[in-house]
């Protein structure tokens, strides 16, 4: 019995001896937080959380920690001298008290301890939050410079090899923008809840510079560095001064309660569309979700940027439309209540249209041309420091795997939208040169495919690798659907069927033996997989589609059998999405899809800021390898669940949609080097973490000078533009806080129905996200389009790319169920029947003509509210003396007198022309003018209601 109460009494004086050196622990239904022998937070856990996740990283050799402060101070104009806690254990003093921990600092005889200042640092469990304060006091007898404070941020970013990652490990997003500011860490899996880090309004905190890992609440030293993004400031304190700073650590159950708790701080929700990557010819909305008032907004390049309010919702959204004309960076900074502000990050970029022929025609000048070596006709790596081809084809490292060949898959897959007859050319010998003749010499029956190409031959290098397969396999399936639909653009060297015939062959030797990365990996650009299967069924090749369907159905079971089957040659990333959604989607399983595109939306980032949003968080962590080809080839799996499958389609599609225009920024149209010999090429990677040289993995890829942010080679900036070519449209959406809303295109209501210019770049894809409705054109364009709010009526004028005649498909989704028909320039052409949940495919034959005016529609869609008769026509303007010669096409006697109402380019009325008895008639106006050229009309019967809508130009 003694001994027993002698052990007690000894175990209870150890623990009063050994808590102040090892620290305290404070728990409540939220938070369970452990501090250290330093004071600073070795264990961060979120109380009652789904798994036993630890938010911070906590290893015995780790040398920064969350809780420790980093300073460079000066007294009056002396030098800068830098303190750091983690350096002050002489002059450090921790304790408890109830719900709070406190931590002092002061008098340190260190060199880089803390003195001539005091710093407390206060850990404590309020209502629903955790705060963090740093009460800093000037203890000298003059003033004090500080420089930089800054804290590092040390979250459990670790991937060891196993799934298990996913439930114990976290990754990290940040919004570093002043007092608006916020950092939020979660699980890459996407499920909740997770740790949200906000600036205590009721201070003056905020964050202006982000470090790796370290974030700065001033960095007007480290800004030496050359690494900002934003004005850098210092903080100053007279003798016995104080200043007071502190942050929020709140347990947040979703995004969307991640918003609702920036709201309810009185800090700012923000809301963007189509992102914060903007074509100079888009027009960009932002929202400032928030209780406080908008002092001012204003832009970088006031001169180049047209900003206007669009007014405040009764929920406190304030809106707001931009326009930009300034390419690369343009900030928006926002101030607010009374001395706080923030900053939008926006890089502007080209059209996209002409990037991507600017890059394309780029490619095309600097193919290879080497006769009699292996690599002749290569499109080879591109670098902005040399201004010349990287010229490598020695093996392992050379010109080979995701680096080099993607250049011809995103080639070959831009042709088939935008046709340039050089272009295809130089596919033609590249698929037959450097390919089949050279790469895959030795192979032409078992089809495997070599990792890099060798010169001299032989080629030695591995077969292994299956991430090669499908670069090579989409430049076949890609050049056949080019063959396919312009058979006489060239004189082709391979018939397209059997371009065909070695994609599907090359598909099936990536699951050979001996073949890796194949059966339980996601593999980059596998989306096209069904289609390749449905092309070969089409041409004849059934034995080959029907193994291929087999194989992936063994690959969909093994996927579907593991918990977490996003890994590739890494425990962790982000390649394996698109494969894993697209078997899950050939076999209707959504509960799969369901989880790759929580885990995908895990890992991009929703803060407004270019580099950041939606660009994909890898093993390499936030600030480095930003906008990795998975930004759009994964954006796929994005896009299709926000327009197929989403319960709330309106508010995913803000980010969805900012997936296929983002890796359009790789393309240098002078935004990133303004020199002209480099004005084309693509850049691999943006490097956040800003400098002046690379950060490298492998000598010769990654390292090399940094252009504006950019590395300087090529890389493999053509995979994700070969993911952005399959998924670019125009998106329409009934937003719930913008309301009727165009991604990717111009959209008014008219009465019933919604006007549509596109300016996607792309022309052939529109989306009415909020109707589940869709068209795609399989060849040719459409410049403008009119839809039925009903889901009755289509109208678009088709652009003849091909020039000559032919039979174009139209390809039309959620139409209401009935007959329609077919009206081309108002001549019934044909007529089909549309179905629940079906596609139509309609067929449209074409003549020479430039422009088509195509109307579908039931028998009754004609005939709207009062019986209003509607025709389209092409409306022909031309001088003629003091007046216009104008020809309505095509004329229907039957249908005059005629109305015809014109409008200007802002869409006001220039005048009406009234009984119109003819095709052929003279205007001569009083009042405005329209220049001469071809425009879309809307007409109505003469004393009928006349339609009021826009007269459309044609480009």
């Amino acid at each position: 019995m003694e001994k027993k109460l002698f052990f007690s009494a000894l175990m209870f004086f150890t623990l009063i001896l050994i808590s102040p050196i090892y620290g305290y622990t404070l728990s409540d239904t939220n938070f369970t937080v452990v501090t250290g022998s330093g004071g600073d937070i070795t264990s961060l856990k979120l109380t009652g959380d789904t798994y036993p996740t630890e938010y911070v990283l906590n290893g015995s050799s780790q040398k920064t920690r969350i809780g420790q402060i980093l300073f460079t101070y000066r007294l009056g104009n002396g030098t800068w001298t830098k303190a750091a806690t983690s350096a002050s254990s002489d002059a450090m003093t921790q304790e408890q008290d109830g719900k709070t921990i406190t931590v002092t600092y002061q008098n340190s005889t260190a060199s880089q301890g803390i003195k001539n200042f005091k710093l407390v640092e206060t850990y404590s469990l309020n209502n629903g939050y955790l705060s963090w304060e740093m009460s800093i006091t000037n203890t000298a007898e003059q003033d004090i410079e500080f420089g930089d404070i800054g804290f590092p941020l040390p979250f459990n970013q670790t991937w060891p090899g196993n799934e298990v990652i996913y439930e114990t490990h976290c990754l990290k997003h940040s919004f570093v923008a002043n007092n608006a500011s916020y950092i939020y860490v979660l699980r890459p899996s996407g499920i909740g809840p997770f740790l949200l880090l906000t600036p205590d309004p009721a201070t003056d905190a905020g964050l202006e510079y982000q470090d790796i890992g370290t974030y700065y609440i001033h960095s007007n030293r480290i800004k030496s560095t050359g690494r900002g993004y934003l004005p850098n400031t210092s903080l100053t304190l007279a003798p016995n001064q104080t200043k007071v700073y502190a942050f929020k650590f709140f347990k947040v159950a979703s995004m969307d309660a991640l918003k609702e708790k920036l709201y309810a701080e009185n800090l700012i929700d923000f809301n963007v569309v189509p992102g914060m990557i903007v074509p100079t010819n888009m027009t960009a909305k932002f929202d400032l979700h928030t209780t406080n008032t908008i002092d001012s907004v204003t832009a970088q390049y006031p001169q180049e940027t047209a900003i206007a309010p669009l007014g405040t919702t009764p929920a406190d959204h304030k809106l707001y439309r931009v326009k930009f004309n300034r390419l690369g960076q343009n900030n928006i900074t926002v101030y607010y209540a009374a001395g706080r502000k923030t900053v939008l990050q926006y890089w502007i970029i080209a059209p996209v249209d002409s990037a991507i022929q600017q890059h394309a025609a780029f490619m095309t000048e600097k193919q290879v041309s080497a006769p009699g070596k292996v690599y002749d006709k290569a499109f080879d790596d591109w670098n902005m420091d040399t201004k010349s081809t990287r010229n490598l084809w020695d093996g392992y490292w050379g010109w080979g795997d995701d680096w080099g060949y993607p250049h011809g898959e995103f080639l070959a897959e831009k042709n088939v939208y935008f046709p340039v007859a050089s272009e295809v050319t130089a596919l033609d010998h590249y698929l037959k040169t450097t390919i089949w003749d050279n790469l895959m010499d030795g192979h032409h029956t078992d089809f495997l495919i070599h990792d890099f190409i060798q010169d001299p031959p032989p080629n030695t290098q591995p077969v292994y690798r299956g991430y090669a397969y499908p670069h090579i396999y989409n430049t076949f399936f890609s050049m056949y659907k080019i063959a396919k639909l312009y058979p006489d653009l060239i004189t082709y060297t391979q018939p397209r069927d059997t371009l065909l015939f070695r994609a599907g062959s090359i598909f099936k030797a990536l699951y050979s033996s001996g073949v890796s990365y194949n059966w339980d990996t996601g593999l980059m650009g596998e989306q096209t997989n069904p289609e390749i299967i449905k092309a070969l069924q089409d041409a004849g090749f059934a034995s080959l589609a029907s193994t291929l369907t087999s194989y992936m159905t063994r690959k969909y079971n093994n996927i579907k059998n593991t918990p977490y089957p996003y890994g590739s040659e890494y425990s962790f990333d982000n390649t394996g999405e698109e494969g894993c959604y697209t078997v899950a989607k050939m076999n209707n399983n959504t509960d799969i899809m369901q989880k790759v595109v929580n885990k995908s939306l895990a890992c991009r980032g929703s803060a407004p800021v270019w580099y950041y949003y939606i660009d994909p968080t890898t093993t390499c962590g936030e600030t480095w390898w930003n906008f990795q080809y998975t930004t759009a080839l994964a954006g796929y799996c994005l896009d299709d669940w926000a327009r197929n499958y989403s319960t709330t389609p309106e508010k995913d599609l803000r980010l969805a949609y900012a997936t296929k225009i983002a890796c359009i920024a790789y393309i240098n149209s002078g935004q990133i080097d303004a020199d002209p010999e480099n004005i084309g090429a693509s850049a691999w990677t943006y490097q956040a973490q800003l400098g002046t040289r690379a950060i490298g993995e492998r000598a010769g890829l990654g390292d090399g000078n940094l252009h504006n942010g950019w590395w300087p080679l090529t890389g493999e900036s053509d995979l994700g533009l070969f993911g952005a070519l399959r998924i670019i449209s125009a998106d329409v959406s009934n937003d719930p806080v913008f309301g009727l809303l165009g991604y990717g295109c111009e959209v008014t209501e008219n009465g019933t129905r919604y006007v549509i210019i596109p300016r996607d770049g792309l022309f052939k894809r529109l989306n009415m996200v909020s109707l589940k409705m869709s068209l795609v054109l399989e060849q040719d364009q459409y410049d403008s389009a009119v839809i039925g709010a009903a889901k009755e009526y289509i109208e678009f004028n088709l652009k003849n790319v091909k020039t000559t005649a032919h039979a174009t498909k139209v390809s039309i989704k959620g139409l209401n169920p009935g007959t329609y028909h077919v009206m081309v320039d108002g001549v019934n052409a044909d007529t089909f029947t549309a179905s629940v949940d079906s596609v139509s495919d309609v067929v449209i034959n074409l003549g020479t003509n430039a422009l088509y005016n195509v109307r579908i529609q039931t028998a009754t869609s004609a005939m709207g509210k009062n019986k209003r008769r509607f025709f389209s026509r092409r409306l022909i303007i031309n001088r003629c003396g003091n007046g216009y010669m104008m020809r309505l096409l095509p004329f229907d006697p039957q249908a005059a007198p005629l109305l015809l109402r014109i409008f200007n380019s802002k869409g006001r009325l220039v005048t009406t022309l009234d009984d119109i008895k003819n095709g052929t008639f003279v205007w001569r106006p009083t009042g405005s003018r329209l220049p001469p050229g071809v425009y879309i009309a809307r007409v109505t019967r003469h004393k009928e209601i006349a339609v009021t809508g826009q007269l459309l130009p044609v480009k």
